[in-house]
């Protein structure tokens, strides 16, 4: 690959996965997801000249889910630390449940019910998040559009119950 056509890669591509890791991580960890990513694709590109994707917003977000999953494994290898958000005095943003229910949920609270999932619900949640649509999820994980839709009904109301749970005062 030539620095332009990588360059270009980079400039359309590394906002939107950096909010996808800002989803489950502060923004210094999200930052070092983005930098592995794009090393990866560009030590990739050296080993292998020939290659490109034919969709490189699938082919990235593949690799990110990959990255953001081994990156999780990682850290419940991990002894379990208390991590601080960095604008801990600001409000919590008001979150509407897939129940309809609205609730003042924190940052925290989201991340922990995020984790507590299993994978394929977590990826399913934060790609729709991300504004993915059935069909481009379906690519990047290997389902039917239809076999998202129905599985992300499910794993959003896992991510409610969860919600709930960790939510609650104490």
């Amino acid at each position: 690959m030539n620095k332009l056509i990588f360059e270009q890669v980079y400039q359309s591509f590394q906002p939107s996965l950096f909010r996808y890791f800002r989803t489950c991580f502060d923004p210094d960890t999200a930052e070092d997801l983005c930098q592995q990513l794009f090393l990866k694709l560009w030590l990739y590109q050296i080993q292998h000249p020939d290659f490109t994707p034919n969709n490189w917003q699938a082919w990235l977000f593949r690799a990110a889910v990959n990255l953001k999953n081994d990156h999780i494994r990682f850290r419940k290898a991990l002894p379990q630390t208390f991590e601080l958000m960095e604008n801990e005095d600001s409000p919590a943003d008001p979150y509407l449940l897939p129940d309809g229910s609205n609730q003042q949920i924190d940052q925290m609270s989201v991340r922990q019910a995020l984790y507590a999932l299993k994978e394929r619900d977590r990826d399913l949640i934060l790609l729709k998040y991300m504004g993915f649509s059935s069909a481009e999820i379906g690519k990047m994980l290997d389902l039917s559009a239809s076999a998202v839709r129905s599985r992300s009904v499910t794993a959003k109301d896992r991510f409610a119950k969860e919600l709930r749970r960790v939510s609650l005062p104490f």
